[in-house]
């Protein structure tokens, strides 16, 4: 994914993840990064770590997607541990 990214159906979750915390900046990202695991961390870093150029389309459409997903209609499925650490 070294070159600029517009085929969002070949996105996979770390790498959406990743666009998700680059685009929303540092600030915000460092407050996400403390709720997570070292697995995550690891995961979502190495994601970050191979990114290319992502279009502006490319991040429009993940947060319609995101903003889409946390629509009152939308359920959010927490795992017991996550639960406990939040």
């Amino acid at each position: 994914m070294a070159q600029e990214q517009d085929d969002y159906g070949g996105l996979t979750g770390p790498e959406k993840a990743a666009i998700f915390m680059v685009a929303v900046g540092e600030a915000h990202s460092a407050r996400l990064f403390a709720m997570m695991d070292d697995n995550e961390i690891r995961e979502l870093s190495q994601a970050m770590s191979n990114l290319g150029g992502i279009s502006a389309p490319t991040v429009e459409r993940l947060f319609a997607e995101f903003a889409t997903q946390l629509s009152p209609t939308a359920s959010l499925m927490v795992s017991f541990e996550k639960k406990e650490r939040l």
